[in-house]
């Protein structure tokens, strides 16, 4: 009984060492980006995009805020990497405009 409570004890301690250590990991930068997404369409062609991107671990859109969460690793990719690859898939980021050039859509044909 007296190890397994020592056991516990030792696991417990654990965390709250392991849990600073953790947050500083290069591998799990977390961010929330602005977005001009608005419907459910947006949300699955972000997502489905950006999951295939080298270095974006997670991808979460909710169109209602208007917010593209990632979870991303900090040394195959930057947040500003992100938002041009959000800018190219014909989407705004953080109050970069989209970039419709490389989309092929024209930004009137977005507004109809």
């Amino acid at each position: 009984m007296k190890n397994k409570f020592l056991l516990a004890l030792i696991f417990v301690f654990s965390l709250f060492i392991a849990k600073p250590a953790l947050a500083d990991n290069p591998r799990r930068v977390k961010a929330t980006i602005k977005t001009s997404a608005e419907c459910k369409f947006c949300k699955e062609n972000i997502e489905e995009s950006l999951r295939k991107v080298k270095g974006i671990r997670r991808v979460k859109v909710d169109f209602v805020k208007h917010e593209v969460y990632v979870i991303y690793n900090s040394k195959k990719i930057t947040i500003e990497q992100i938002r041009k690859e959000l800018n190219d898939i014909g989407y705004d980021a953080d109050g970069q405009k989209a970039n419709f050039d490389k989309y092929k859509v024209s930004e009137h044909e977005i507004k109809k």
